[in-house]
């Protein structure tokens, strides 16, 4: 058996002729952007992007447009947050097909070609079927499908523009490197980190002086330049990207101090054992073979560190951007690896073969591919989507609003967009600025499940600034879609979402049901609408919860057999349980969306609690077998 794949491998290797390796590489690059743009394209419509860097960039183009270089977002001038001019030269096309999903197509498009200057550069040194390999391990690389699919980011571009550098720079073709320096530089400014040792690098394999002083000399300037000059201009000291470096320092200058004073408590913070995992993540897709050239890997040397210094876990993970800036140096380096395996002995046909299985491999471990059709069901199965686009569409195209993250993208095409995560940590982004929404703001779209809202930013003590925001801006909820209101200013609740209660009611349908030991659920109320259940909880603090204790609905079908659960804030976050006082009376409202189709089917629904904090389901007195209290939702 083995003999007969042995014999099958070396019949297919030898029929890739240059030309139909070249096809195949083609076909691969078309078929890998057609499926990460369509996930991008399926994300987008399902409300999918739940960070804001998407909607920053799409905000920040549309401004330049309309004659302005202002984000709301995030609260500075355009090239306060990062040196992006190559935005300058995206906004002619954008101008043309003005959509975010246009910048998804450019990052896709982008990322995907990013394999023919990858393949020519290997075909000066390798065959052109193991050069073929090197350029399906790229398509197959996790860090390449991750960064594709995580928001928009510019430093994409740079992914491009730095191995068509590399092609021209091995082919000693100076005038075509300096151009593709320059479109690599514009992309983000630490960029010029690269070329500073990348001049360095041209120094140590002797390349004449040009090669070396006019990428060190240029990559200083612009990085001086960027960090002293634009930055500190545009930003208006409201972000402090060093914030992120945390014992390390607050500043570029003192980051540099403790690096050089403090050499082994540097390095032992870079070689934590959560950045070794990271590191091997980064090389085992490509087997790591990079290794084997380390010199090769010199220009990328100063980002990795930046990334290793810093304490913000995005910056150690595949699943963001930040490996955009590093694939072209890995697969550089990949390059020279495999060159020195072969020329230590090493068939360059058996060698093609292991790398390939590995990428693989990786990608069934790590992802993402394996895994798109797993992260694609709840996307299409989301029932809120109808409702999403019903309530944005209730706003004004050009009114100021704030919105949680899934929905900035949909609405980034106005000149004051705000995002809500502001309001509930209280201070901008990386910064110790508070935030201050200004009064021309009158309309709020909140998802109270928002991910990156509630989840990553969570602090039990943020639910004050909700409750003072909504309090002192005197906003009501005028309508509200299970997890997600819609507040206007200066008008009352047309649907309450909760009240303290000074008289202990007699509901419709009294229980007696103790939660976690220090919660009475003493009732409930169950009326169905037209196409929501408007279900009214009521609860009496016993004694002291030092839980946020949310709830689980589960719908239940004629048969028996769940439908769907459903998870959704008590009391929307405003008043969590956190803050109820002993004695209090709490009357705990909650809209749930119920379509035809469900209602026909649907018996009744059995109410769980969860602590929001940790995930794990809290103990009720109830009968039931999973604690949950059953809901009668007939009239």
């Amino acid at each position: 058996m083995g003999s007969r794949l042995i014999s099958m491998f070396n019949k297919i290797y030898q029929s890739f002729t240059e030309s139909v390796s070249f096809k195949t590489l083609s076909i691969s690059a078309l078929v890998y952007f057609l499926v990460f743009f369509a996930c991008c394209c399926l994300k987008y419509h399902s409300f999918a992007y739940n960070d804001f860097d998407l909607a920053i960039h799409d905000q920040i183009i549309w401004n330049m447009l309309h004659g302005r270089i202002f984000n709301s977002i995030l609260g500075i001038d355009f090239l306060g947050n990062h040196v992006h001019f190559i935005s300058f030269l995206v906004a002619p096309f954008y101008s043309i097909f003005p959509h975010p999903l246009f910048l998804l197509f450019l990052q896709t498009l982008f990322l995907a070609a990013g394999v023919f200057p990858l393949y020519a550069l290997a075909r000066v040194y390798l065959g052109y079927r193991i050069s073929l390999i090197i350029g399906l391990v790229y398509l197959l690389y996790p860090g390449l499908g991750y960064t594709n699919l995580y928001e928009f980011h510019p430093t994409c571009f740079a992914t491009f523009f730095i191995l068509c550098a590399a092609f021209y720079f091995y082919t000693e073709r100076f005038f075509l490197f300096s151009v593709f320096m320059l479109l690599s530089l514009i992309c983000q400014e630490n960029i010029a980190l690269i070329f500073i040792l990348w001049g360095f690098y041209a120094f140590l394999i002797r390349r004449k002086w040009n090669w070396v002083l006019w990428p060190m000399g240029l990559g200083l300037a612009y990085f001086l330049l960027c960090v002293y000059v634009i930055l500190p201009d545009f930003n208006k000291n409201t972000l402090n990207f060093f914030s992120i470096y945390g014992p390390m320092g607050g500043s570029l200058a003192k980051v540099l101090h403790t690096c050089f004073v403090h050499p082994l408590k540097t390095i032992g913070y870079m070689f934590m054992p959560n950045k070794i995992s990271y590191l091997f993540q980064v090389f085992a897709g490509v087997g790591l073979v990079p290794f084997l050239s380390p010199l090769v890997l010199l220009p990328d040397s100063l980002l990795f560190i930046q990334h290793l210094l810093s304490s913000r876990p995005s910056e150690l993970s595949l699943h963001f951007h930040y490996t955009a800036e590093l694939i072209p140096f890995i697969f550089i380096a990949f390059i020279f690896g495999v060159k020195k395996l072969i020329s230590w002995g090493v068939g360059p046909k058996y060698l093609g073969g292991i790398l390939l299985v590995n990428a693989l491999i990786v990608n069934f471990i790590i992802g993402p591919r394996f895994y798109l059709p797993e992260q694609w069901e709840p996307l299409v199965s989301d029932q809120t989507l109808a409702q999403r686009e019903t309530l944005i569409k209730e706003i004004p195209p050009d009114a100021p609003v704030i919105v949680t993250f899934s929905f900035l993208s949909h609405m980034s095409h106005r000149q004051y967009l705000y995002s809500f995560h502001h309001v509930y940590t209280g201070f901008f982004t990386l910064s110790n600025k508070p935030f201050h929404l200004p009064d021309n703001v009158k309309l709020a779209l909140i998802d109270f499940n928002d991910y990156r809202t509630f989840y990553v930013f969570y602090n039990p003590a943020y639910y004050r600034n909700i409750y003072n925001f909504l309090k002192q801006g005197l906003w009501g909820s005028v309508e509200v879609h299970d997890k997600i209101v819609l507040f206007k200013k200066g008008v009352k609740d047309k649907y309450p979402l909760f009240n303290i209660i000074d008289t202990k009611l007699v509901p419709p349908h009294p229980v007696d049901e103790i939660i976690n030991n220090h919660i009475n659920l003493y009732g409930y109320d169950a009326r169905m609408q037209e196409d929501y259940l408007h279900l009214v909880l009521y609860f009496k603090l016993l004694q002291h919860e030092d839980k946020d204790i949310n709830l689980y609905i589960d719908f239940i079908d004629k048969k028996g057999f769940r439908i769907v659960r459903q998870y959704l804030p008590l009391c929307y976050r405003i008043w969590p349980t956190e803050a109820w006082q002993k004695n209090q009376l709490i009357e705990a409202h909650q809209y749930i969306s119920i379509s035809p189709k469900m209602k026909a089917h649907l018996k009744n629904l059995m109410i769980g609690f969860y602590d929001f904090k940790t995930g794990k389901f809290v103990t009720t007195d109830s009968k039931d077998d999973m604690g949950r209290v059953e809901v009668d939702i007939t009239n």
